[in-house]
């Protein structure tokens, strides 16, 4: 993602057409970030909102030595987490163990290629209907690649509890696959 400098200077005096401009150019890679941690499209489009207006208010602040679509990310992660904070009361109360010393079972799935050819919006499905803290730590860490310890600070918990929320979410996760996999090998095999 290329930004003009003019673009940013535009903005910067407050051009609405600039930031509207802006908004359209940034909108794609902020919506992406949203969709993986929103249940649904308007919750995903509101946050998106907030976050875009963090970013056209801190644009002073944007070094053109960083990338900008990694400095607009940035933004956009800390806006969910912000709000994931804000709106911790509301959620579902959930006991969290701390597992600092976990022992996590490893077990390996063999699946062949067509079975894993599944449709990235019906993944992206399966981990929105993970709890909300399992689906934010799950996405957290493996699709924007936070550590465990990065996510304990940002999210207070433990980095264990953090582990514990990414293994519950594959198995979760795995379940669901397995539980669309197998009617398919059944169909397969009586046909």
């Amino acid at each position: 993602m290329i930004i003009e400098k003019a673009l940013i200077k535009d903005c910067l005096n407050d051009n609405r057409k600039a930031q509207f401009k802006l908004y359209k150019v940034c909108y794609g890679i902020l919506m992406g970030v949203c969709l993986r941690y929103e249940k649904n499209k308007e919750d995903a489009e509101e946050m998106l909102n907030v976050g875009f207006l963090k970013i056209v208010t801190n644009l002073e602040k944007y070094d053109s030595q960083v990338p900008f679509e990694a400095w607009i990310r940035r933004i956009m992660m800390n806006t969910i987490i912000d709000a994931y904070r804000r709106n911790k009361k509301d959620r579902e109360h959930l006991e969290y163990t701390d597992f600092e010393e976990p022992h996590f079972e490893k077990e390996s799935v063999s699946y062949n290629q067509a079975q894993l050819d599944y449709d990235a919006e019906e993944l992206l499905e399966m981990i929105r209907e993970l709890p909300e803290t399992t689906g934010k730590v799950f996405n957290m860490h493996v699709i924007e690649g936070y550590s465990h310890k990065e996510i304990a600070a940002q999210l207070n918990m433990s980095a264990g509890t953090s582990k514990w929320h990414v293994s519950h979410a594959r198995k979760e996760l795995k379940k669901k696959i397995e539980s669309i996999v197998e009617p398919q090998q059944d169909k397969s095999k009586t046909a």
